[in-house]
């Protein structure tokens, strides 16, 4: 697995297990990033712009640092 993708369920790990609104949430990270983290695959490539999208949603939506 890529660390765009072990993001991606990071995040979606962290909303199921502190009930948060699934769509709410999901949408809030998907307006900062630019993409929805539910459509990343293991196969996807490991885009720096992406990655580093991906720690600051995480880091102002949720307020986590991921470590991917």
């Amino acid at each position: 697995m890529g660390r765009l993708y072990d993001g991606c369920q990071k995040i979606s790990d962290y909303i199921d297990r502190n009930g948060l609104d699934v769509f709410k949430t999901r949408g809030a990270v998907a307006m900062k990033t630019g993409f929805l983290i539910t459509l990343v695959t293991p196969d996807d490539p490991d885009d720096p712009a992406k990655i580093q999208s991906l720690k600051d949603a995480a880091r102002e939506v949720l307020g986590i640092e991921l470590d991917i």
